[in-house]
């Protein structure tokens, strides 16, 4: 695999190459936009502290609040190319931003290549029920943070138990990754991850997995009015061991396959992803990294629109039995362009077979967003 993307990779570096100065083309186009979100939480939690937290905060939500560079040209011979920077504020109290996005493609009739931090083909092509929640987007719009007791408390594996994530998903990390162009819409693409734990800036260090690959295929229709949508991934990375795990960690294989549909303003969508036996004691005849669903609806209309989602995920540690449930709920508003406001509320329900117990959560967010 590795050696046919780096094939892929090296023929069409050397078309680049060969256009030369004759075919330049023009400058690169550069474009600016952004966004700023802020939110007020509310959060009552099982295990809050007695001290140290009053159970509301107001925060700016980093994943919503960026910055965005974009460079697109095209060179006299027809190759399309450009490059995308996205910077944001990251973490509680970063005194500094930091790269989220930063990458170049190159685009054309053969489909499109792309180098950087960038998602992969998993994370590009597969719909799921986060793709058409309103507001904070689900569980993929930085709220893990909102409710982190239940989820540490229970021991959950939080990017599949949380944002609903295969263990192959490599999110941002710098990496290689090819897809194809759309034939009567069908899609399908491949994406590589030397280290799949590093983003813009990568170094030899071993830390978690690596190798990390995502074969994607998906199609999309339109069927007298009723939008279609599925698609599949499969993904596989070697799981280093560490001195903690003397007796081997299993690799890391997963799948996820999820579907949409959409009509009158009206919008369905599904998921299903299976962990496996990633990243197991190899010598463990109970753990199980997880399995999955998540379903949710959605509506439009006018200038606002609601969403509703469930997700539930079950894994095994290799000691105890874990569930997690997500219940989300939320109304968006557009107040005016580039301006909206958004009311958007959690109750997570988490489960152990520990001593621990359960978990439950409630949160609410009040939310405004400026894009520009």
């Amino acid at each position: 695999m590795k050696k046919t993307l780096l094939a892929t990779s090296a023929l069409i570096g050397a078309s680049v190459l060969a256009a030369g100065a004759a075919n330049a083309g023009e400058a690169p186009v550069v474009s600016f936009s952004g966004a700023l979100s802020y939110e007020y939480i509310f959060v009552d939690n099982d295990t809050r502290g007695v001290n140290g937290t009053d159970g509301h905060v107001l925060t700016a939500n980093e994943q919503q609040s960026e910055l965005v560079w974009d460079a697109r040209g095209t060179a006299d011979n027809g190759l399309e190319y450009g490059a995308n920077i996205q910077w944001r504020a990251m973490g509680v109290d970063a005194g500094t931003g930091a790269f989220d996005e930063a990458y170049l493609d190159f685009r054309g009739s053969w489909g499109r290549l792309f180098v950087g931090s960038e998602d992969g083909v998993d994370g590009l092509i597969i719909p799921d029920a986060n793709g058409i929640q309103v507001g904070t987007w689900g569980t993929d719009g930085n709220g893990a943070n909102r409710a982190e007791n239940t989820m540490n408390n229970i021991g959950v594996n939080t990017g599949s138990g949380y944002y609903h994530d295969p263990a192959h998903y490599t999110g941002d990390s710098a990496k290689i990754g090819y897809l194809t162009p759309s034939f009567g819409g069908f899609q399908a693409g491949v994406s590589f991850a030397p280290d799949p734990n590093d983003d813009t800036r990568s170094d030899f260090a071993e830390d978690g997995s690596s190798n990390g690959v995502e074969l994607a295929a998906a199609y999309n229709g339109d069927f007298d009015g009723i939008g279609f949508g599925i698609g599949a991934s499969y993904g596989f990375a070697e799981a280093n061991q560490t001195g903690t795990s003397l007796n081997g960690l299993e690799d890391i294989e997963s799948w996820r396959i999820g579907a949409s549909v959409s009509v009158a303003g009206f919008s369905f969508a599904a998921d299903y992803l299976d962990n496996g036996d990633s990243s197991c004691a190899a010598n463990s005849a109970t753990c199980d990294a997880g399995d999955g669903w998540s379903v949710g609806a959605a509506y439009s209309f006018g200038p606002a629109a609601v969403s509703a989602s469930w997700q539930t995920f079950e894994e095994n540690d290799g000691a105890n039995d874990i569930e997690l449930d997500v219940f989300h709920a939320g109304v968006n508003y557009q107040v005016a362009e580039g301006l909206s406001a958004r009311i958007n509320g959690y109750h997570l329900s988490g489960d152990t077979s520990a001593a621990t117990g359960s978990e439950d959560s409630s949160v609410v967010i009040v939310g405004t967003r400026v894009t520009f």
